[in-house]
């Protein structure tokens, strides 16, 4: 039955509103549409007052007396005392989140004999210890802190380094990287959809993995690196063991793309493909695969 929570237009017709609540970036958007406040006063209301963050932050009315009891991120709430509903994947993601950030509390404590307490280092390898702790893959817990508008674990060693008076470049990095990668993933989606319209989703989450792109009718999934050497065996042959029928296609950079069922290389940049092939971790997959110039990418996506 409709009700005022009822989504009865855009990417998530006939969904939720938790749906719409989590994808922050369509949030951001929606708030910006005129159609969107005069037709959905009641939704508009609700997307523009939520703050995902209050869920996780004791908010408490006292006044803090140092940073490590002032600072937000020092002050989440447990697991098993939230209000909001987590799914048994996020409640893996929390967990590992808090006890993160924990650590990092215990290092500023440990360093109070020092020079400065602040000067702490981002956790050595925390994404792998993710994988390996939880069996989730890196994105299910990227896709947990945009959900809830949760800083990164970076931005957290930043806020605590600002605090000390430390300049940190690591998130700049970090900042840097998310926008090169996003970008590209723009690049090969609007390609993607221009030949195959509404049959390509993009995020597509299935048991432990999220898919870059996948369409369902053809059964192939589609992963953007930026470069060869960015290829993750351990992601591939998870991505291989989940969806067993699916045939991998790699969109690597703005000028490749790596068709693994057909043990192919379609590029626009054959030179260049030709002479480091054998230097990257993909050496021993594709060694053999066939490279063929190209000259417009829509032919063999």
């Amino acid at each position: 039955m409709l009700c005022t929570e009822t989504i009865t237009f855009g990417k998530y017709k006939n969904g939720s509103l938790n749906e719409i609540l989590k994808d922050r970036s369509y949030c951001s958007w929606l708030l910006k549409q005129d159609w969107f406040l005069s037709n959905y006063e009641y939704l508009y209301n609700r997307v523009k007052d939520y703050n995902p963050v209050d869920h996780f932050v004791k908010l408490e009315e006292k006044e803090y007396v140092s940073f490590l009891e002032s600072y937000k991120y020092f002050r989440l709430i447990g697991l098993e005392d939230l209000k909001v509903e987590l799914t048994e994947d996020e409640k893996k993601c929390y967990s590992f989140y808090v006890k993160t950030i924990e650590d990092l509390k215990n290092k500023i404590i440990n360093n109070s004999n020092t020079d400065n307490k602040y000067n702490i280092k981002a956790p050595v390898k925390w994404l792998q210890s993710f994988e390996k702790e939880t069996s989730l893959d890196r994105k299910v817990f990227k896709s947990f802190i945009d959900s809830y508008d949760l800083p990164n674990i970076t931005y957290i060693v930043e806020d605590i380094k600002k605090e000390g008076g430390i300049e940190y470049k690591g998130a700049q990095s970090f900042l840097i990287a998310k926008k090169l990668s996003l970008e590209q993933e723009s690049f090969w989606e609007k390609l993607l959809k221009k030949k195959y319209g509404e049959l390509i989703g993009s995020q597509f989450q299935y048991e432990n993995c999220i898919f870059d792109f996948i369409n369902i009718s053809t059964n192939t999934i589609y992963e953007c690196k930026l470069g060869i050497k960015d290829w993750n065996e351990k992601q591939h042959s998870k991505y291989k063991v989940t969806l067993n029928k699916y045939k991998i296609i790699y969109l690597i950079s703005y000028d490749c793309i790596i068709n693994m069922e057909k043990s192919s290389i379609y590029t626009m940049n054959k030179e260049k493909y030709e002479a480091n092939i054998k230097y990257s971790n993909f050496d021993k997959i594709i060694e053999n695969f066939k490279i063929i110039g190209i000259e417009d990418l829509l032919e063999s996506i």
